[in-house]
């Protein structure tokens, strides 16, 4: 029994760490974390995409003492490349107690910490092969093409070990807010299929209309905001959404007769609300979004206080040393970096999958720009692609592809949104899936595709004054973006 808390403990400490270490608004449970481990590196370095260095990684524990004398791994950390995704591996596998230090020819100390404690085994011995799964998997999650610095949830779930993702043991850890209806449903009463479009700032007291393309509700003429098919809106004092019955204002049309949602209210206190909105039927294929426009104050002026979107899945295994189609090698004078195929383009793991949530009009082109990145391994240039797109990971997407994953949230924890027997695209079963939430769908893009320039209003007036300018495009707007762009892709013409 003492062991049992003891380890008990060790998560907990574990996911208190994630959460303390973030600035969102509302703390939620599970492995929270962030996202910035360059495409590049994880897909070209020394170390994970080395044979023999990961035929040592196979057999022996993470320690100081290992990557100090095992020939196959001291100087592997000497390319830059390697070094940083050993600081997302440690990140990744072990706990904030566990602490890998090494030094460089040149005589630097490099530290590399714990923190999710995924596979807590590897501190003192060789790793399961479903303990690399689960490391593959959050370095996937972790990866981000485009340099910048994203906050995700990350979420799975081990029968073996039920607080290895859900270190408070809450069996009813989520709200299915943010989940899809499974039954269905129409208008804004259901408490399933929302997505977060972000938080408002405006003076306590003030009466605020949010509008999303209909006109002024005291006149009936102009337009306030703009949207795309028909979606509803509910707006909620606390940052992180909230129920019906809480809501300060929900709409499903606006006050002239029209199917654009708008809602009036009163500032709350805090001088700050937040906006969620979905589809007006839950069952419809994605492609509707809105960009919600205010007559007072400012909105967006935060980010969503919770993980609202489920971006997708990843699993398999990046550890195998015969599972590598390319490899980096030193050069055993300068210890640069060589690629053994120069001019690679393809994928560099052989066992690595990704599949997509059903709520993006084009996952896999989402999924793909997400994971695939141009590198240069010393002189030579590289493409890779870390993981291969096998399709939806749920149904009910536009995919004509079939869904590879049975479950759609797993019985362990329950709300928590994580998909569970999932399968590659060979049918091959892959045991050890992590499934990436993310506070808006706008975080997985582009910062050029997070903003749309062209005409902004200043809607604290009718008409409107507006004027050239930018403002970051909401999140319903950012999972229908390649409608905009490519309109066939969502039946349009």
């Amino acid at each position: 029994m003492a062991s049992i808390l003891l380890r008990a403990r060790r998560y907990l400490l574990v996911g208190l760490a994630a959460l303390g270490s973030v600035s969102t608004a509302h703390a939620e449970p599970g492995i929270r974390i962030l996202n910035s481990l360059s495409t590049a590196d994880l897909a070209f370095n020394a170390l994970t995409t080395n044979s023999r260095a990961l035929e040592s990684l196979n057999r022996l524990p993470l320690t100081t003492d290992v990557f100090a004398r095992e020939p196959t791994l001291k100087n592997q950390l000497e390319d830059p490349a390697a070094r940083s995704v050993m600081h997302y591996l440690m990140g990744c596998a072990l706990g904030p107690q566990d602490v890998i230090e090494w030094k460089s020819r040149a005589g630097e100390l490099h530290v590399f910490t714990g923190e999710a404690n995924l596979c807590p085994e590897w501190a003192t011995g060789a790793p399961t092969s479903q303990c690399l799964g689960y490391v593959t998997a959050c370095l996937l999650a972790r990866n981000n093409a485009y340099g910048t610095v994203v906050e995700i949830s990350m979420r799975g779930e081990d029968p073996n070990e039920p607080l290895r993702f859900n270190p408070s043991g809450d069996p009813k850890a989520w709200s299915p807010l943010f989940l899809p209806c499974d039954k269905g449903g129409t208008g804004v009463r259901p408490e399933c299929g929302w997505v977060g479009e972000g938080v408002g700032a405006c003076t306590p007291g003030l009466v605020v209309t949010v509008g999303t393309g209909g006109p002024f509700p005291d006149t009936c003429t102009g337009t306030i905001g703009t949207s795309s098919g028909r979606r509803v809106l509910r707006v909620c004092e606390d940052p992180w959404g909230c129920t019906a019955r809480t809501a300060l204002a929900m709409s499903d049309q606006d006050r002239c007769g029209g199917t654009a949602p708008a809602a009036t209210f009163k500032c709350p206190e805090s001088g700050q609300y937040s906006l969620m909105s979905a589809a007006y039927d839950r069952a419809a294929l994605p492609g509707t979004w809105m960009r919600p426009a205010v007559t007072s104050g400012r909105f967006p002026s935060a980010a969503f206080g919770a993980f609202t979107f489920r971006e997708g899945a990843f699993f398999g295994n990046m550890f195998d040393p015969k599972g590598l189609n390319v490899e980096v090698t030193l050069n055993q004078d300068t210890f640069q970096p060589m690629l053994s195929k120069p001019g690679f383009s393809g994928f560099p793991y052989t066992d690595v999958h990704a599949c997509f949530g059903k709520d993006w009009v084009a996952g896999d082109v989402h999924l793909e720009a997400r994971i695939c990145a141009n590198a240069v391994v010393g002189r030579d240039e590289a493409h890779g692609c870390l993981a291969r797109t096998v399709g939806p990971c749920e149904s009910g997407s536009r995919s004509s592809l079939a869904p590879r994953c049975r479950v759609n949230d797993g019985p362990q924890v329950q709300g928590d949104g994580d998909f569970e027997g999932c399968t590659d695209g060979d049918g091959r079963s892959q045991p050890a899936p992590i499934t990436t939430f993310l506070n808006s769908a706008c975080d997985a893009l582009p910062g050029g595709d997070r903003q749309s320039c062209g005409v902004k209003c200043d809607y604290s007036v009718n008409p409107p004054i507006c004027k050239k300018g930018c403002e970051p495009r909401s999140s319903s707007e950012c999972v229908a973006l390649l409608c905009q762009k490519m309109p066939s892709l969502c039946g349009k013409k």
